[in-house]
């Protein structure tokens, strides 16, 4: 979740205070940054910062690709590239908007003037197998950093030709949140499961507490739906929906089929908002922030800002949980750094890499400890750091800590599909999909079977 500017999404809550859009962690949100994979929606643009954008020139002279959203997020870790990195030269290649389709095109048209860019689950195939990204096996340390990653994360990163392509930008996992508030009124604790789930929330609805108290990301945005129903499955222990081998495990699984029969009861009896489909991020945001629901569920840098009083009226109630269901596992996702093809061999543009989705030069992974982890509330990807005292401080300001590493400690990816060039297509078309089934249009069962043999049919 995954990474620029690709709608003007509004994040901000009702009662966000005037200035608070200027923030770099809700602008990181509002471009759209770790929110899952997501197709190209808009108009596009490209602003170039600081350093050469000819590929020529002096070697020393580097380039980040980016979208201009996170812009601000970013600058202070360029200062610092330049200020530790010198004679090396750290400029910036940020597009205005709709930041994948621009790339994609840029790769493809042979105009990729930059060293370093990033790119979300569904482009490591088609980028590598088109001589776009170059493989990491000659980076130095590389060995080192794989060890250190978490489970599941190295093979993410892997080409058809199985050489590392990618280091982690960072890795996002489905939480799920109550107001407490809502809960002591009908004198409950946290839900364990998710029948415990139900009673709750109609019980909220009857005494006039919530009216609709769940407030799902079940929009096509981001692919959300998808990346929600994968974590409810996980929570209830479908497993993976694919195989190490790209195979859905959709059909037949009994998780699977029980998540889209109790969200056709929470459509039908009012539970969640009629409108939910068609409403947009900061809409459904809203909803869970301002206090209007009860629980909801989304990735960590949203908690942190539903944490914060200054973009969330409901913040003080705000908690995070382990997931309802029988293992309480949840889905994870996540975005990487590339390093491009054009880039020049005697450029040091492995310095950068490593210095932005790496330990770096001095081992201290200073960018994905510093930005990642502490100022977004994100995995990093490495172990080292998610469990580094002065990280599990900064998340222990926005969450419980405990339910959150254990959370943590308990994803399930989708493992190497999520390379695959037709990946996301899949999902766009899974979140019609599921909607359809909620919807009543379809029987889970159908759905279910229409997805399967969609993937199935993939090359």
């Amino acid at each position: 979740m995954s990474i620029p500017t690709r709608t003007e999404q509004s994040m901000a809550t009702s009662n966000a205070s005037p200035g608070a859009s200027r923030v770099t962690r809700r602008s990181f949100l509002r471009g759209g940054v770790a929110l899952g994979v997501a197709a190209g929606l808009g108009g596009s643009g490209l602003l170039t910062g600081c350093g050469s954008g000819d590929g020529g020139g002096d070697p020393n002279d580097l380039q980040m690709h980016h979208d201009a959203a996170v812009g601000p997020l970013f600058k202070p870790y360029v200062d610092h590239f330049n200020s530790n990195y010198a004679p090396l030269k750290l400029g910036t290649s940020y597009v205005a908007q709709d930041y994948l389709t621009v790339t994609n095109q840029q790769l493809a048209g042979g105009n990729a003037s930059y060293d370093v860019l990033f790119a979300d689950e569904g482009y490591l195939e088609s980028w590598s197998k088109n001589q776009w990204v170059r493989s990491l096996k000659d980076l130095p340390g590389l060995d080192k950093l794989i060890a250190n990653m978490n489970p599941g994360v190295a093979e993410a990163l892997k080409g058809p030709d199985g050489d590392i392509y990618a280091l982690p930008y960072f890795q996002g996992a489905e939480l799920f949140v109550v107001n407490t508030d809502h809960l002591k009124k009908i004198d409950a604790s946290a839900p364990a499961t998710w029948d415990e789930f139900l009673e709750q929330a109609r019980e909220l609805k009857a005494k006039g507490i919530s009216q609709t108290p769940y407030s799902p990301y079940w929009i096509k945005y981001a692919f959300l739906m998808w990346h929600q129903f994968a974590a409810e499955v996980a929570s209830e222990g479908g497993g993976s929906l694919f195989d190490p081998s790209g195979k859905p495990v959709l059909v037949g699984n009994a998780a699977a089929r029980a998540t889209l029969e109790r969200w056709r009861t929470l459509y039908s009896e009012g539970l969640v908002p009629k409108d939910l489909f068609t409403t947009d991020y900061g809409g459904v945001t809203n909803i869970f922030g301002g206090g209007k629901s009860s629980f909801s569920m989304r990735y960590q840098a949203q908690v942190v800002g539903w944490k914060d009083p200054k973009q969330s009226s409901a913040a003080k109630a705000v908690k995070n949980i382990a997931m309802p269901g029988k293992t309480h596992q949840t889905h994870s996702f996540g975005a990487y750094w590339m390093l491009s093809y054009e880039t020049e061999g005697d450029k040091n543009a492995g310095t950068l890499i490593d210095y932005l989705g790496g330990a770096g030069k001095d081992g201290s992974y200073h960018v994905p400890k510093n930005l990642v982890a502490t100022e977004l509330g994100l995995s990093s990807g490495y172990k080292s750091v998610d469990s580094d005292p002065a990280v599990l401080k900064s998340w222990a300001k926005w969450a419980d800590v405990d339910a959150l590493t254990g959370q943590l400690a308990k994803t399930v990816s989708l493992g190497p599909v999520t390379t695959r060039t037709w990946y996301p297509k899949f999902a766009d078309r899974a979140c019609a999909v599921l909607q359809e089934v909620v919807l009543g249009k379809k029987s889970s069962d159908e759905g279910l079977k229409e997805l399967s043999d969609f993937a199935g049919a993939q090359k």
